[in-house]
């Protein structure tokens, strides 16, 4: 696929419970698809109704369920090849979920907004490359 045919839209789950980072996720991916939700229950039921290209999830989330319970449910889903983005600001959690899946990328939003320039490239490889973005 050539790298100048935009990926649109992505179908994105955003799993974070904190306003102010809501309103960075969904400015990163305005020009996708996107669903936001506060609790791991919630999470879970929109996991089992629709599917998601990416999902980027927190640690601590609201509701009974933190975001590795959402992840072991994930790995045993149809979304276990889904592009998983840990955003949490919490290391030992962050560090729990990809314990579970591996293939998961730590990247806390913090880092997402460390400049305006880095939140910039961030989105435009978002939308030109898609689930294939290297966010290393």
């Amino acid at each position: 696929m050539s790298q100048n045919k935009k990926l649109f839209p992505l179908r994105v789950l955003l799993i974070e419970d904190t306003e102010e980072r809501q309103n960075i996720l969904t400015s990163l991916y305005r020009d996708h698809a996107w669903i936001l939700v506060k609790t791991g229950n919630r999470a879970i039921k929109l996991l089992n109704a629709y599917d998601f290209d990416m999902i980027s999830i927190d640690y601590n989330i609201g509701g009974e369920l933190n975001g590795a319970n959402v992840v072991l449910f994930i790995r045993d889903s149809r979304h276990k090849n889904s592009r998983i983005i840990v955003h949490s600001l919490n290391p030992k959690g962050a560090k729990y979920i990809l314990e579970i899946l591996p293939k998961a990328i730590y990247y806390p939003v913090s880092k997402m907004v460390r400049s305006n320039q880095k939140f910039k490239y961030i989105r435009q490889k978002n939308n030109e490359l898609g689930v294939s973005y290297e966010w290393g």
